[in-house]
């Protein structure tokens, strides 16, 4: 998802606020409605990730099956 700087700036609710400040409001002040006024905190979920991304071009050249075969048993000796 892009970051835009402008969504640093922009105050939330813009049209709950004009809506509450003017005189024929029918906008509610009750405190229940202020839980969204401040920022908001990230959650784990928005750090969740697929994976590391690695440019095609620095991929390691593929192997066939006998050599990586012959490395296993190399290995597990």
């Amino acid at each position: 998802m892009p970051h835009l700087p402008s969504e640093e700036t922009a105050p939330s609710n813009l049209t709950d606020k004009v809506a509450q400040e003017s005189s024929d409001s029918t906008a509610s002040d009750h405190p229940i409605h202020d839980e969204n006024k401040g920022p908001v905190k990230a959650t784990a979920q928005d750090h969740a990730s697929k994976g590391p991304q690695i440019p095609s071009d620095q991929l390691p050249d593929a192997k066939g099956k006998d050599e990586l075969k012959a490395k296993a048993a190399e290995m597990n000796k």
